[in-house]
């Protein structure tokens, strides 16, 4: 999945604008969290990325109506169950929101890179 990113990002351009690290965290976790806890059944998961408004929104699609939320209990020696959190400290601002169908698209806004000249 890193790959994709990285390679989709670069052909559009993207990676001038937004730091790459950031964005194939976001979409790993946000993937990752799909497949693991989203009663897919043999549906496609989607991945969209999308740069409007000056942000980069990433969207992960799923048949799964359930709307995440994050873990706010964590034991700080797990190993797994900090996936939205690294989402909130990396995005802008992120949501879920129900879709007609009955799935969900879980989002989150990546704001551009501060670059300076060296």
């Amino acid at each position: 999945m890193r790959w994709h990113v990285t390679y989709y990002c670069i052909w559009r351009g993207l990676h001038r604008r937004y730091l790459l690290d950031d964005v194939q965290v976001v979409v790993t976790e946000l993937f990752t969290n799909a497949v693991r806890h989203a009663e897919h059944r043999g549906q496609p998961i989607t991945v969209v990325l999308d740069p409007r408004n000056g942000a980069l929104r990433v969207e992960v699609h799923d048949p799964d109506p359930t709307l995440p939320t994050p873990n706010l209990d964590i034991d700080l020696d797990a190993t797994c169950g900090r996936g939205l959190l690294l989402v909130e400290t990396l995005a802008h601002r992120w949501g879920a929101v129900p879709l007609p169908d009955g799935g969900k698209v879980v989002f989150a806004e990546i704001e551009p890179c501060s670059r300076q000249a060296g």
